[in-house]
């Protein structure tokens, strides 16, 4: 969920990022590297209706890497079992 440790690390590294770090992770996850004028709650799918920024998890052996769903702004996180592996691999 929201309290997860892993998703708790993803938002400080996150903030820990440039603005053109920050803007291609953005590309990555939603395909698009500008949030709207609205904010970030207003991101849209590809079918032009709202679809909420997602973290979703998948197991660290699975894959150490994010995977993105950008029809849907979703990303699947590793459970990374601490800060510096999820900083190495986002």
């Amino acid at each position: 969920g929201a309290k997860h440790q892993v998703v708790s690390w993803f938002w400080e590294v996150m903030n820990e990022l440039s603005e053109e770090q920050k803007a291609r992770f953005l590309q990555f996850a939603t395909g698009t590297s500008r949030v709207p004028v609205q904010g970030f709650a207003a991101l849209q799918g590809n079918d032009g209706n709202i679809k909420r920024f997602t973290i979703d998890s998948v197991k660290f052996e699975v894959s150490v890497f994010p995977k993105a769903h950008t029809c849907f702004n979703r990303i699947e996180l590793p459970l990374y079992p601490n800060k510096a592996s999820l900083k190495k691999y986002v």
